[in-house]
């Protein structure tokens, strides 16, 4: 047996039929129920208006009608002898005739007994009055209704958003280590921000048009029958029909409009290029001008065509559908009036009004379902975006039975280490060497992210596609991420602060630390006497909606972040930007300070960093070139002493002179 399933709309998944009973949805269904109801009644007050004017309070009945009228009407008491005349005529009764008309409706006995116990309702004057209070009051109601509606529906799309944005963030917390190009950022970004709000509008309308319009339908649709089962269902079903083929209509012109101002903008860009080939034209004599002059000529008079022809199709098809709703209509109006004309019908003007008034109700749910698709296409686009992000699986894991890692203290080891991009570009291709613990190296390479590469696999930022990384013997994959990211800590100048003190940021949540510590390693890093400067010291709140530091002051403050957790190796990635000599010799002494103890390996930007490293670990195609000091490496590697003249000649000489 074969089982076809329909895949549900991305929204639907976020707020299925099921969750239209559940929460702000299911508030938004009432609201919208209850202002649908309140629309009715103000409708049947509007019917009930038209009666009294229409009628003027008249009736003429038979002496059998009129002892019927006596039984609905009950208690209420008609001053007249039935037995005087065959027929009984009644003045300045109110909503008496709509009472008697209505008698063998549903609403027949209500509208009896509401004209037997308002007393506003028998006289004609104060009929008028009383329903006319009535409709702006039930007018005014019904929009409150549907305000609060749409309120609990904005509430629910909030609400999920919300959860969406907490979802995003969870995520970005597992895979955002496993991003190395930094592109990504931005469309992360755009995902959790602008994306959001489309998908917070998508929502907003998927909910309360679901929870609204078919209530509102239904209801009005009953209403329409109401008022004669046979003309209204007539009257409905042609409109119906009338309304999809004119929907669909329209579609089918949005669509031809958009392929011919396609088309047309592909003329014009052809167009455009004749106004870059003035040179060549003018260079090659009369017959390439006359030849270029042929070609703008055709190509102006095939633009003119596409323009004229979608244009002609466009009016064509808007006089189509303006004739077909006026012969609809006019059918309608023909059908009613004669219904109404028929007495065998009992068919009322006030009622044809009525039943107009509520078909023509029904047109704004009904275009507001039809259109709901394209209302919610960004919406739709966006969620199914959030999904896809949501399904990534971590490249990076703590492996089953992983071992907590202690302080290096002998050796790190790159064995045959092969990386992959995102691209499929091989970043490491067979990358080997080997730090001994407590020195300085610095790795440089043609290509910034395979130096890149490097610093963020130490701390499994990113997993190798194959080979090991091995800290005192202990292959990086098999210990704890914790326990690997206590003591590997990467320092980078690209790392953002969040908007918070300067306290919050150095401690990064966790407060075992105390102030004292914070100063300690701030002091360490020459953090701590511009921190002093700010206008509230440590309690000075940074990052993108706080004070501004510039770019020594922020690494020098991710330094202090890094040193207060005292790892064993420190991977520290220098700022691109150009600092002051008061800067570069606060970094150095930084250096010096935080070496001890420590194995340091640099992706440096400095010629000073160079010259400290007391190794230069030089990578070419994803494979060691070179290794080696900057003295022996500029003479004996012609890779390195490309790079470094590639990256240093502007201020070489400079720089060698003051360092």
């Amino acid at each position: 047996m074969i089982v076809i399933t329909k895949n549900p709309h991305p929204l639907e998944r976020l707020v299925s039929r099921k969750k239209l009973f559940q929460g702000q949805a299911l508030r938004c269904l009432l609201w919208s129920a209850g202002g649908s109801i309140v629309l009715c009644l103000m409708l049947v007050f509007g019917w009930l208006l038209a009666s009294v004017l229409v009628d003027d309070g008249q009736l003429e009945l038979t002496a059998a009608e009129f002892k019927q009228l006596q039984a609905i009407a009950s208690p209420y008491e008609i001053p007249v002898d039935p037995e005087v005349s065959d027929s009984v005529e009644l003045a300045d009764r109110g909503i008496l005739p709509a009472v008697w008309r209505a008698r063998t409706c549903v609403c027949g006995k209500v509208l009896a007994a509401a004209h037997g116990r308002i007393e506003a309702l028998q006289r004609n004057s104060s009929a008028v009055t009383f329903l006319a209070v009535m409709i702006g009051l039930s007018g005014a109601l019904c929009a409150m209704m549907y305000s609060r509606g749409r309120t609990c529906a904005m509430r629910e799309a909030v609400g999920i958003t919300t959860s969406q944005r907490r979802a995003v963030h969870r995520q970005t917390l597992r895979l955002a280590p496993s991003a190395l190009p930094d592109h990504r950022n931005g469309e992360l970004r755009t995902l959790f921000s602008s994306d959001m709000d489309q998908l917070q509008e998508g929502l907003y309308y998927w909910t309360l048009r679901w929870a609204r319009e078919p209530v509102k339908l239904l209801l009005l649709a009953m209403l329409a029958i109401a008022t004669g089962p046979i003309v209204a269902g007539s009257v409905m079903l042609l409109l119906l029909g009338s309304w999809l083929l004119i929907a669909w209509q329209k579609q089918q012109g949005r669509a031809l409009r958009a392929l011919g101002k396609s088309r047309a903008e592909e003329k014009l860009r052809l167009l455009a290029e004749s106004l870059n080939t003035t040179r060549l034209v003018r260079g090659y004599g009369k017959e390439m001008e006359a030849f270029e002059d042929e070609q703008f000529q055709q190509h102006l008079a095939q633009l003119s065509q596409e323009t004229t022809q979608w244009m002609r199709q466009d009016w064509v098809q808007r006089w189509g559908l303006t004739m077909l709703a006026a012969f609809v209509g006019g059918v309608v109006l023909m059908f009613v009036g004669n219904q109404i004309l028929n007495p065998a019908r009992a068919f009322s003007l006030p009622s044809a009004i009525l039943l107009i008034l509520a078909i023509g109700c029904m047109h704004v749910p009904l275009r507001n379902l039809w259109n709901l698709p394209r209302d919610v296409a960004d919406g739709a686009r966006v969620s199914a975006r959030i999904e896809n992000y949501l399904a990534r699986t971590p490249h990076v894991g703590q492996a089953v039975g992983a071992k907590f890692l202690q302080p290096m203290a002998k050796s790190l080891i790159f064995d045959n280490v092969v990386f992959e991009g995102s691209d499929h570009e091989l970043l490491l291709n067979g990358c080997s060497f080997q730090v001994k613990a407590g020195t300085q190296v610095a790795v440089v390479s043609m290509d910034p992210w395979e130096a890149r590469t490097v610093a963020h696999l130490l701390p499994r930022f990113i997993e190798p596609k194959s080979g090991q990384i091995l800290i005192d013997g202990e292959d990086v994959a098999w210990v704890t991420l914790d326990s690997l990211r206590a003591e590997a800590i990467m320092v980078s100048a690209r790392d953002p602060f969040f908007t918070g003190t300067v306290l919050e940021n150095i401690r990064c949540g966790d407060t075992h630390y105390s102030l004292q510590d914070v100063t300690d390693a701030a002091k360490l890093t020459h953090a701590h006497n511009f921190i002093l400067k700010l206008p509230l010291g440590y309690e000075t709140v940074i990052g993108e909606h706080g004070e501004q530091l510039d770019p020594g002051q922020v690494f020098r403050l991710g330094l202090a972040r890094a040193i207060l957790r005292d790892p064993a190796l420190l991977i520290i990635e220098e700022p691109e930007e150009s600092m002051d000599e008061g800067a570069k010799s606060l970094l150095d002494d930084a250096y010096s300070r935080i070496r001890p103890g420590r194995t340091i390996i640099y992706l440096p930007h400095r010629m000073a960093t160079l010259r400290r490293a007391d190794e230069i670990i030089v990578l070419h195609k994803g494979q060691v070139a070179a290794m080696g000091n900057h003295a022996a490496l500029v003479k004996s590697s012609s890779i390195y002493a490309h790079w470094e003249y590639s990256n240093f000649n502007t201020f070489r000489h400079e720089v060698e002179a003051k360092t």
